[in-house]
């Protein structure tokens, strides 16, 4: 044989050995393998994007369309309505009239995605090519008999704790009081609704015409109520029903409610809102910190796919097939192996919330809000850190109700604002002994101010600005602020840390000095009028600065300290408010607060055209570890320094 000859036969070999292991009439991965016409690839397209659809309707099949598409959704029926995302992978193609079209599906979860391979055989009937439709192409585990099933469990939600780390909002026991319709007579619902509404403190007739409107086995929910609160009364009405629950609360009904806010089960507009991420009985943030931190504090919910069996419903309602199939594990024969129900294919666990932190101490914010709980005007009062500006207590009294006005209320500030001023004058060269005319009257574009009713005559003319801070003279901040730039006590203001927005993690209004072209608004502005608001917690930020010589911004959240964006406060700034607000205490306004408090002012703010005007009435300062404000929007209410001496001593 010559070496042409065995040259040939080496390579028919080799040839021959290569589509022996390839086997190329149906391996997509071997170089020899045909290319599956163009139908081929198309229809597996569509598969692919009926599959994530939830609906094979629509597809060329080689049986029964509609039994096909009842088998489908029987294999789906348990998933709650979660779809794949499909992708086609390898399609392997016989060169005849069979394809393996490669199924790569994915389940897509927070924590993991389900990902797995099925195999659908694609058959060319005629001219066209058809799906052979088998429960495989939903998961290869399946089988005519089985079904997936989607189970989710849901997170631990978060707790939301004090500085100390003790919780303040946690898992506490409840009732979930309500009408159970199968343990009371048609003819009674109505009348035990209303009963019942009338018992817990709801509307009867929007309640009576829910119960009416809920199926006969329903258990209709008129409130959930607290451990421990639940009348004994519901008792004596027919299908009246309590059944223990748990839910995220506070320790109290009112303990810090306005900023802490309430969790409570979905509604429907938060589920469908959340893109499936909350589904119906998920506990949910609905306000305050509850709402605003709620991703963070609900946590993942744990998934599990699980193979079972179909009801016999389904196994009866599905026809039988007028067709005998191929095996439809794959084009080359190979049939599929049956497997047991109730096997676990995918699992992943919740994973719990993660607690929110606040700088608030629990005991303190017991105390502010005893101590308010009495009063039926509004009072609030606001504690912070003197050194950090960390919030240790924001409360309100009941008639709040569940708003935060201590930390997101609009009030002119008036005479409080007079530090801010002092600072503005300070930096334009003034010291605490320089001399301001405290005018009876001070004119501004026709405009005249006075100082308030009473103010002693001892004071008037001209005193050093310490003097005018120590008295509260209206017309001497007037008189002395005249020449002040358009930005310069907004810029004061910002110093102090109050007047300037910071994104913090919770409802809070800073203030707002807005600079204004308007002379009467501006001179207005230095007295705590015109366009100037405050929250009481802002201007506890004012004390706290002047208390502390260096500019404090309150936060709520942990480790969440702003960084003020202002001109920095000074300590020699800050010593010379110190002194002025240090005479206040010691023969001014607030001399019924000394021992109490290191410094401070006191303040009124009209806020009506009334004969007299109403006011608001404001004391903030400084002792200690603390700064605080003590606000009455009505200024009928309590002594403010009756607050400040509760808390602070």
């Amino acid at each position: 044989m010559n070496g042409r000859a065995r040259t040939i036969r080496r390579l028919a070999a080799v040839l021959a050995f290569l589509l022996a292991i390839t086997g190329c009439t149906n391996n997509p991965g071997s170089p020899f393998a045909p290319t599956p016409p163009d139908g081929v690839g198309q229809l597996a397209a569509q598969l692919a994007d009926a599959l994530s659809a939830g609906t094979i309707g629509g597809l060329a099949l080689t049986g029964d369309a509609e039994r096909a598409e009842t088998d489908y959704q029987q294999a789906m029926s348990a998933m709650s309505g979660l779809l794949p995302e499909v992708d086609v992978g390898e399609i392997g193609y016989d060169g005849k009239q069979t394809a393996d079209v490669q199924l790569v599906q994915r389940y897509i979860f927070p924590q993991a995605n389900f990902e797995f391979t099925s195999t659908a055989v694609l058959r060319q009937v005629g001219e066209q090519w058809r799906l052979e439709w088998a429960p495989t192409i939903v998961h290869p585990d399946l089988d005519a008999n089985s079904r997936l099933y989607h189970e989710r469990t849901p997170a631990k939600r978060g707790s939301i704790l004090d500085a100390a780390g003790a919780a303040i909002v946690e898992d506490r026991d409840v009732y979930r009081v309500g009408i159970d319709k199968t343990r009371v007579e048609p003819d009674q619902t109505d009348a035990s609704a209303r009963a019942l509404a009338g018992l817990v403190g709801i509307e009867a007739e929007p309640y009576a015409q829910l119960v009416a409107a809920s199926g006969p086995q329903a258990f209709v929910l008129a409130i959930t109520l607290r451990e421990g609160t639940v009348p004994p009364a519901i008792e004596q009405i027919p299908g009246a029903a309590a059944f223990a629950d748990t839910l995220p609360l506070a320790p109290t009904a009112t303990f810090a409610r306005g900023i802490l806010g309430v969790a409570g089960e979905a509604t429907a507009e938060i589920i469908a809102a959340s893109d499936g991420a909350i589904q119906l009985g998920d506990v949910v943030g609905l306000s305050g910190l509850q709402k605003i931190h709620d991703e963070q504090l609900r946590g993942l919910p744990g998934h599990s796919i699980t193979a079972i069996r179909r009801s016999d419903s389904q196994l009866a309602e599905l026809p039988p097939e007028t067709s005998s199939p191929a095996p439809p594990s794959s084009a080359s024969g190979t049939p599929a192996t049956p497997k047991p129900p109730n096997r676990t294919l995918f699992s992943v666990d919740p994973v719990a919330g993660t607690p929110l932190q606040l700088t608030m101490e629990l005991d303190l914010q017991y105390r502010a809000e005893q101590v308010l709980a009495g009063y039926s005007t509004l009072v609030m009062v606001a504690v912070l850190d003197r050194q950090t500006g960390a919030i240790l207590a924001a409360a309100s009294s009941p008639s709040a109700g569940a708003q935060s006005f201590v930390t997101t209320g609009r009030y002119p500030p008036g005479s409080t604002m007079k530090v801010a001023t002092s600072l503005a004058l300070l930096r334009r060269g003034y010291t605490p002994d320089s001399m301001v005319d405290c005018t009876p009257t001070a004119e501004v574009n026709g405009r005249v101010f006075t100082n308030y009713p009473g103010y002693p005559d001892a004071f008037t003319g001209w005193i050093p600005l310490r003097t005018a801070l120590q008295q509260s003279c209206n017309t001497a901040f007037m008189n002395a602020a005249a020449g002040l730039g358009k930005t310069e006590l907004h810029d004061a203001a910002a110093s102090l840390g109050i007047g300037v927005d910071f994104e913090t993690g919770f409802d809070a209004f800073y203030g707002s000095v807005e600079p204004s072209d308007d002379p009467v608004v501006r001179a207005a502005a230095v007295i705590g009028q015109g366009n100037v608001l405050m929250s009481p917690m802002a201007l506890a930020a004012e004390a706290a600065s002047a208390g502390s010589g260096h500019t404090v911004v309150p936060y709520l959240l942990a480790g969440q300290a702003p960084t003020p964006t202002a001109a920095p406060l000074t300590e020699s700034e800050a010593a010379d408010l110190r002194d002025m607000m240090g005479a206040v205490v010691a023969g001014g306004t607030l001399t019924g607060l000394q021992g109490v408090l290191e410094g401070g002012k006191s303040g009124t703010a009209e806020y009506t055209d009334d004969v007299p005007p109403k006011s608001h009435g404001w004391t903030i300062g400084y002792a200690g570890r603390y700064a605080i404000c003590v606000m009455d929007y009505e200024h009928t209410g309590p002594p403010l320094q009756d607050v400040v001496r509760a808390l602070l001593t």
